[in-house]
């Protein structure tokens, strides 16, 4: 449970500074709420005008909270019809931002994003920048080994999990489970239902992740080969890589002229675990600082082998990993992920 913020006057300050700024041709004063109901009125006027804004302080910005915060601000003003909800956090994230409009509730935050929209009144600000503390969060949420359970969630999407069995099926601790499921469930990305957990908003999620991910996280290996058909260097890796005990799954534009074809490529982009110079010299590949076609990557984790399915023999990595590769690749990598998502992932 999340402590409500004391309203001091640092933040009380800081929030009225934040509406003169927004609403310039306004008088704007507040005074403490009931408490009970709301935190702080403020009442902005002009002329003979004037509205009551209704603020909830929160000390957390996340989806789940601000849905506690929504739901106590709307039946406030069940009691108040001049009343204007507003909710102020020390960061409310894009998913956050996008719950308050729905629900037709201003925000406020210090990073200085904001939102209000009252008796012809509109202001709409955004952030480019999250706060460092909210940056680290992601990065935890998004860890190779977090990234897991995410995975297992977007591959499965309609599925129910118990706890134990996404632990086991991501191969990851109990604990790791707990942590991942419990910050997806504060950003409302995760549904619990009589122990059952089921992803939310799958969309939104893999929109998230991809913001946060890039495909030169794993170390690269480039090589020059010459064989110049991509599909047999493809079938080559697969033929070569069960003997020598190496894991392979396609990826990029390779892997996904065996999915959904759409952009046409000459190189080859492939994960592999295991003996990669037994498998380089079994294919006769030459390094190159440049100019290769065939692009070996050792991942950071695991678990982007999670989900590889064999498509004409080859194995591919899941969709999931595919988009999350192709989507800011700069060779044509968006519109080959695009193409992937309209006619395979569907969300």
């Amino acid at each position: 449970m999340v402590r409500k913020v004391k309203i001091d006057q640092a933040p009380r300050e800081a929030l009225l500074h934040g509406l003169r700024e927004l609403l310039p041709r306004f008088e704007v004063q507040g005074r403490a709420g009931p408490g009970d109901a709301w935190d702080l009125e403020v009442v902005v006027g002009s002329g003979r005008r004037a509205r009551r804004l209704l603020v909830e302080f929160k000390s957390i910005g996340e989806p789940r909270y601000l849905a506690q915060a929504i739901t106590k601000l709307m039946l406030a003003r069940r009691h108040i019809p001049r009343g204007y909800p507003v909710i102020a956090a020390p960061y409310i994230g894009p998913e956050g931002r996008r719950l308050c409009r729905e629900a037709d509730v201003g925000y406020m935050d210090l990073a200085g994003n904001a939102y209000l929209s009252f008796d012809g009144v509109y202001v709409e600000r955004q952030s480019a920048e999250r706060p460092a503390r909210a940056k680290a969060r992601l990065r935890r949420l998004f860890s190779p080994r977090s990234a897991r359970i995410i995975r297992v969630l977007l591959e499965h999407e309609t599925a129910d999990w118990t706890l134990a069995r996404l632990a086991s099926e991501a191969s990851v601790s109990l604990r790791t489970a707990h942590l991942v499921v419990s910050a997806l469930d504060e950003k409302a990305f995760v549904e619990r239902r009589r122990g059952a957990i089921r992803v939310a908003k799958p969309g939104e999620l893999l929109d998230l992740w991809a913001e946060n991910y890039r495909v030169d996280e794993h170390r690269q290996h480039t090589f020059y080969s010459f064989v110049r058909d991509p599909k047999e260097l493809a079938a080559r890796l697969a033929q070569h890589g069960g003997p020598l005990q190496v894991n392979i799954a396609l990826t990029l534009h390779a892997g996904a002229a065996l999915v959904a074809p759409f952009v046409r490529s000459a190189e080859l982009h492939a994960y592999v675990g295991g003996d990669v110079e037994r498998l380089v010299e079994a294919l006769d590949l030459r390094p190159v600082e440049t100019g290769g076609n065939v692009h070996l990557l050792t991942p950071r984790d695991e678990g982007v082998f999670y989900g590889t399915r064999t498509i004409d023999r080859i194995p591919v990595v899941c969709n999931t990993q595919l988009y999350l590769d192709l989507v800011h690749y700069p060779a044509r990598g968006r519109e080959q992920a695009t193409e992937l998502r309209r006619r395979v992932l569907k969300f």
